[in-house]
Formats: C-alpha cells, structure tokens, sequence
C-alpha cells in the first residue's frame, strides 16, 4: 500500500462543495466521495464533541476496505485543568471505536495538547498520567507545541509508550524530527488568516519539500507515515493533500473522483454500448 498515508484534517466541509463534491451534495454523502480519493483521514470534529457509537458504525460501513481514521482525543481530556476524566470521557471514547478496530480502520488516537501546555511538574504528570492511560494496543500520537517540550526527558517519556510525537507545521513552534514511534505523524496546520477554503490560497511548498526531507533522513527507519492537510495551511484542504502526495513521490490523488458516480472510472465516460 506504500509508505505515506496522506489525507486531509476533516471532510465535511460546506466550501468544498463545488472545488471537490459536487454542487448539491448532501453532507451525508461527504465521507463516501472523500474516501473515493484519499485513504485516511483525520477526525477533528472529535476533539470538540466524541462522536456516539452509531456514528462510528456508519464511518465504517460508508468506507472501503483499507481505509484508516486518525482521531483527536476529546479536548476535556487534553485542555481542562485537574485529573483527566478518564472514566467518563477518554474510557468512553475509546471504547466507541470498536466498530474501526473490527474493521481493521482505526489509525492513530491523537492527544493534541494546547500552545500553553509547559512541561512543569504538572504538566508532565499530566502527559505521563495519559500515556499510562491509553491502552498500549491504540496507536497514540501526541501534539505538543510548547517548546520547554523539547528535552530527552520527553522524548524518553514518549518512546516509553511507543508514541510518536507530530511533526507539526505551525506558526508558533516547530518540534524536533523526533522518532519515537513505529510511525511518523505530520499534521500541515497553518495560521487562521484564511476563512474560505475552497481553493489554494497560498504557496507551502517549501515546508512540505522541508518535510519530505525529515522523513526521509530522521524518519527513515520508520515505514509508515500518516501526514494530514488543514484548510489553513493552503486554503483547500484536498488540494494541499494532492500536492503533498506528489511531493512525497506519491502518485498524485485524483480529486475528481469525489465528483464521479459510484464505480464510474472517468467524469467524461457516458454511458457504454
């Protein structure tokens, strides 16, 4: 299946109604069409609201075979001061993704922590306490953006659980390359300038060529690589993807197949016969 996994930070947006889906698409139909181009996707919405067992079923149900989910970990787990709800939030959450581990589509479970978040005496409790926390057969990724992060005593700490720390593309902070996992975990986020996202806005080649290269010399012993586009980072999330695969030597998604009917191979093929 090869080594990147790239995809987009979210699907169901009403701007790409038109660039991507097509006009008139109902947002039920969203997933399916994305799956049609990109084979991974990131959940953001569940960093702001877990989403319900039947919810999680459907996701599975609407994707093909192959396909992975990376999802955020709710933001009362990573954002709200005193002990993580483990019981009533994360314990839930977790177990909410039953229906992907069963159809061999969960990806990677994301703590992504805030730009405030300081590695003091209790934010390493804290970061320490949720690893523990994460049963060892989720995938974990860990978003941290403060730099007192960047120290041996983290990347010991992450390497311990068998986390990968992301590599983030943000304006405030730019983690060390660390490889503490058995994958690599890119997030290409941006500033929030942009408001509209229904096409490519501005130019982030440099940054995704800068880490086409991480990957390829302090990444190198690791063989899968999941690396995600927010709208924000260029303006148009499946556009940003596209143009990360092809730099990462990946043949160039076809985003013209979110527009396609089911099992139609090209938008011009009118009917055979």
């Amino acid at each position: 299946m090869g080594r990147y996994w790239v995809g987009c930070s979210g699907w169901a947006y009403d701007d790409w109604v038109g660039p991507f889906y097509p006009p008139g698409t109902p947002p039920g139909e969203f997933l399916s069409r994305y799956a049609r181009v990109f084979r991974v996707v990131e959940v953001d919405s569940s960093f702001y609201r877990p989403p319900g067992p039947f919810l999680i079923r459907r996701w599975a149900e609407r994707t093909p075979e192959g396909f992975r989910f990376a999802l955020k970990m709710p933001r009362d787990v990573t954002h709200e001061s005193g002990t993580p709800p483990v019981e009533s939030v994360l314990a839930p959450f977790l177990s909410s993704l039953d229906p992907l581990r069963a159809s061999g589509k969960l990806g990677p479970v994301v703590l992504q922590f805030p730009g405030s978040f300081r590695a003091g005496p209790a934010g390493v409790a804290r970061l320490e306490f949720l690893l523990n926390a994460v049963p060892s057969e989720y995938p974990l990724a860990v978003e941290l953006r403060h730099r007192s992060w960047w120290t041996e005593a983290t990347r010991s700490l992450l390497a311990a659980r068998n986390a990968a720390l992301v590599w983030s593309v943000v304006p405030e902070t730019r983690p060390p390359p660390w490889v503490t996992s058995d994958f690599l975990y890119a997030r290409f986020i941006g500033d929030r300038a942009l408001t509209t996202f229904d096409r490519i806005q501005r130019d982030g080649t440099p940054e995704i060529v800068a880490m086409k290269r991480l990957f390829e010399e302090e990444g190198r012993p690791v063989d899968t690589v999941f690396a995600f586009a927010n709208n924000h980072f260029m303006g148009f999330g499946p556009g940003t993807a596209a143009i990360i695969a092809e730099t990462l030597g990946e043949p160039r998604p076809d985003l013209s197949a979110a527009g396609r009917a089911s099992g139609q191979s090209r938008l011009d093929l009118g009917p055979s016969g």
